[in-house]
C-alpha cells in the first residue's frame, strides 16, 4: 500500500510541477534503486527546495520526504515532514503530506500529532472531493488514531464513512470488523443510553445492536434470537447486509455449546477460600442465566486437593462425560497436564504454567488474574500518553516481581528509560526514606549545605526534586497506596501522573480516604466500576478485596465455557467480562484488557479509554 501511495503522489507532483514549469526530482526509474542513490535523489530535493519559492518548495521538500521513505530512512522522512510549512500546497499534494506524516507519526508513537494532522479541517471539508485511494486512507487512519486515544464515536463514524464508500465486500466486511472492536469498547451502560439517543440512524443501529449482544453475552442461544429480531427491524442496516465476522459465526458456536462441564477445585487446604470463591462465581453467573433464559449445562466440581496427580482426576471427569474442564487452579497441577500428550476436550486452566519453549498440548487454554497483563497495559498507556521516562514503586513479593518485571519488559520493548525504586516491604508505613533518594531530594539539600559552607551563610532554599521523570508506575493495595501519594506529594512530586494496578480499588466506596489518591489513574476490574458490569453477579462486601476479584474469576470462567470455541475461530472476538475485555491470544492465553479509571475527589470515575494497537 505504501508503495503504491508513493507512486500516487510522485504523479501527483509531477503534474503540478510541469505545470508550473518546474523541474520534477528524479524518480522516473522504474527499477527499485539502491538505497543510496534514492537518499542522494532525496538530498537533491532538498537542495532544490533550499532555492525555490512556495508552493514549489513544499512539493520538492514532499518528494525528499518519500524518497527517504522508500530508502527506509523513516527519521529522516519524519524531521524533512516536520519541517515542511503545508498551507501553500494544493489540495491532493496536502492530504498527500497529511497521510504520509501521520503515518510517520503513528509509527513513531506521536499519537497526538497523528491525531491533528488527521483532524485538519481543510480535508474535512473536501474530503468526498479526493480520489478513491486518499478517502480511503484518511478514514482508515482516522478510524485507527481515534480508537487508540478512546474517541470512540469519532472512530465509529470514520469506519462508518469507510463502509459506505468501499465497493468491494472484502473492504466493507473488514471495516465493520473494525468498527465492531470499537464498540467492544464502550461500557454496557453508555452503550444503552447511547443507543437510544442517537440521531444518526446508522451510527443508532450499531449501537442498538451492540446493546443487545452485550446483554445477552451470558446466553449465547438468546444473543442468537435477540441478533434475528434485531435483523428483522434493521433489514436494511450496513450491519444486518454485511455482518461483523465475529458475529457470523455464533450460530455455528452454539450448535456445538458444552453440554456438560467439569470444575476442577482445590476445595480444602491452604487453597480451600479460592478455590470456593471460584466455584461461588461460576454458580452465580450459572444461576443468573438459569433464572433468565432456563438454558444451562450440567456441572460437576472436581475437588484437586484430594489428589497429587490431576490425571486421574482429570480422565475420571471425561469418563464422567465433560465436554469442557474448567481449572485446575495450582500450578504445580496445570503444570501436570503438560505430560498429557493431547488433551480429549477444551480445557481452561485458571493459572499460567512458565513459559517453555515446548509446544502446548491441543486444547489446553490458560486463564487467570495475571498483574503482568495489566502491566503491559499500564505501559502502553502511559506511552501513548507521551510519557517516556517512568519511576517505579513496588513492593517486596511474589506478584510484586512479576508485574515489575513485566512494567520493565514492556517499557524497555518500547525504548522508555526506567527508574527503579528498591521495593518496599509489605509492612512499611514510612515511604519517604524510599523516595528521596530515587527523587534526589537528598542530593538537593546536599548542595544547599555546600553553598552555605562556600558563602558562610545561612541560605532559604527550597529543595527539590528531579526533573527527568516524567511518570509513577505503582503496585500497591489500598493502605500502601495512601500513604505512597501523600509522600510523593510531600517531596516535589505532586505534579507527576501516577498509574496504578487494579489492587488499588477494592469495589467499595471510602471517599474519605481515597482523597489520599487524587489524580491516581488506575486499570480496574470492571466489575467495581458502576453500570460496566450487571449488578446481580457483584461479589459480597464482607469477602477480603482479593477474593472479590477471585469471585470476579469465577465468574468470567463460566462465560468462557461457552465463549472459548467462538474465540478460537474468530481470534478477534472480545468479550466483557468481569475481569477485563477477554481474548484469546496465539499462545492459548485469554488475555484481559482492562477498562481505565482515576480518583477524582475520593471517588472513582472512569478514565478516558486508550486502547494499545
Amino acid at each position: 500500500m505504501l508503495k503504491i501511495r508513493i507512486t500516487i503522489t510522485a504523479l501527483c507532483l509531477m503534474a503540478f510541477l510541469m505545470n508550473g514549469c518546474v523541474e520534477q526530482p528524479r524518480t522516473e526509474n522504474t527499477s527499485l534503486p539502491p538505497a543510496q542513490t534514492l537518499t542522494e535523489q532525496a538530498e537533491n530535493a532538498l537542495s532544490k527546495a533550499a532555492g525555490s519559492i512556495a508552493p514549489q518548495q513544499q512539493l520538492h521538500q514532499l518528494a525528499a520526504a518519500e524518497l527517504f521513505i522508500k530508502a527506509g530512512k523513516n527519521e529522516r522522512a519524519l524531521a524533512v515532514l516536520g519541517k515542511i510549512s503545508p498551507t501553500p500546497l494544493p489540495l491532493e499534494p496536502f492530504v498527500q503530506y497529511t497521510l504520509i506524516y501521520s503515518e510517520q507519526a503513528l509509527s513513531n508513537d506521536y499519537f497526538f500529532l497523528a491525531r491533528e494532522l488527521l483532524s485538519n479541517q481543510r480535508i474535512e471539508q473536501n474530503w468526498e472531493k479526493l480520489p478513491f485511494p486518499q478517502q480511503q486512507q484518511w478514514l482508515q487512519l482516522r478510524g485507527r488514531i481515534y480508537s487508540l486515544l478512546g474517541e470512540d464515536k469519532k472512530s465509529i463514524q470514520a469506519y462508518i464513512a469507510l463502509s459506505e464508500l468501499s465497493e468491494a465486500l472484502e473492504d466493507k466486511q473488514k471495516a465493520h470488523d473494525q468498527l465492531w472492536v470499537v464498540l467492544s469498547h464502550i461500557p454496557y451502560v453508555q452503550l444503552k443510553t447511547a443507543a437510544s439517543s442517537e440521531e444518526d440512524t446508522t451510527l443508532r443501529g450499531w449501537l442498538s445492536l451492540a446493546n443487545i449482544t452485550r446483554k445477552n453475552q451470558g446466553d449465547l442461544r438468546q444473543q442468537l434470537r435477540d441478533i434475528s429480531e434485531w435483523q428483522m427491524l434493521w433489514p436494511d442496516h450496513p450491519a444486518a447486509l454485511t455482518p461483523p465476522t465475529s458475529l457470523v459465526s455464533v450460530r455455528q458456536t452454539i450448535s456445538n455449546l458444552p453440554q456438560h462441564v467439569a470444575v476442577l477445585l482445590p476445595l480444602q487446604g491452604s487453597l480451600a477460600q479460592a478455590g470456593k470463591t471460584i466455584r461461588n462465581g461460576f454458580l452465580s453467573a450459572w444461576y443468573d442465566v438459569r433464572d433468565r433464559y432456563g438454558e444451562t449445562p450440567l456441572v460437576r466440581f472436581y475437588d484437586t486437593s484430594t489428589e497429587d496427580d490431576i490425571n486421574r482426576l482429570y480422565q475420571q471427569a471425561i469418563t464422567d462425560g465433560a465436554q469442557i474442564v474448567v481449572g485446575p487452579v495450582e500450578k504445580e497441577k496445570v503444570q501436570q497436564l503438560l505430560n498429557i500428550p493431547e488433551l480429549p476436550v477444551p480445557t481452561i486452566a485458571l493459572n499460567y504454567i512458565e513459559q517453555t519453549s515446548a509446544p502446548l498440548p491441543k486444547n489446553l487454554f490458560q486463564f487467570g488474574l495475571s498483574a503482568t497483563d495489566e502491566a503491559k497495559q499500564i505501559a502502553d498507556r502511559a506511552w501513548i500518553e507521551g510519557q517516556r521516562t517512568a519511576v517505579t514503586i513496588t513492593p517486596k513479593s511474589g506478584w510484586g516481581d512479576r508485574t515489575l518485571s513485566a512494567f520493565r519488559d514492556r517499557w524497555h520493548e518500547k525504548g522508555g528509560t526506567l527508574i527503579e525504586t528498591p521495593p518496599y516491604l509489605m509492612t512499611q508505613s514510612d515511604f519517604a526514606p524510599l523516595l528521596k533518594p530515587v527523587l534526589h531530594i537528598d542530593q538537593s539539600n546536599a548542595r544547599k549545605k555546600r553553598l552555605e559552607q562556600l558563602l558562610g551563610k545561612s541560605l532559604t532554599h527550597t529543595a527539590r526534586r528531579r526533573q527527568d521523570i516524567d511518570m509513577v508506575f505503582i503496585a500497591a493495595y489500598p493502605n500502601h497506596a495512601r500513604q505512597i501519594k501523600p509522600t510523593l506529594d510531600f517531596l516535589f512530586a505532586s505534579d507527576l501522573q501516577i498509574y496504578g494496578t487494579s489492587h488499588l480499588y477494592t469495589g467499595i466506596p471510602d471517599p474519605g480516604r481515597d482523597r489520599d489518591l487524587e489524580g491516581i489513574r488506575f486499570s480496574a476490574m470492571p466489575w467495581t466500576l458502576p453500570g460496566t458490569t450487571s449488578e446481580k453477579l457483584k461479589p459480597a462486601t464482607d469477602l477480603p478485596a482479593l477474593y472479590r476479584h477471585i469471585f470476579a474469576l469465577g465468574i468470567d470462567a463460566y462465560q468462557l465455557h461457552q465463549w472459548l470455541g467462538h474465540m478460537v475461530r474468530e481470534p478477534s472476538t472480545q468479550l466483557s467480562g468481569s475481569t477485563g475485555r477477554l481474548q484469546l491470544n496465539t499462545q492459548g492465553e485469554i488475555q484481559r484488557e482492562q477498562p481505565w479509571a482515576e480518583f477524582r475527589g475520593g471517588k472513582v470515575r472512569s478514565a478516558q479509554q486508550l486502547s494499545a494497537d
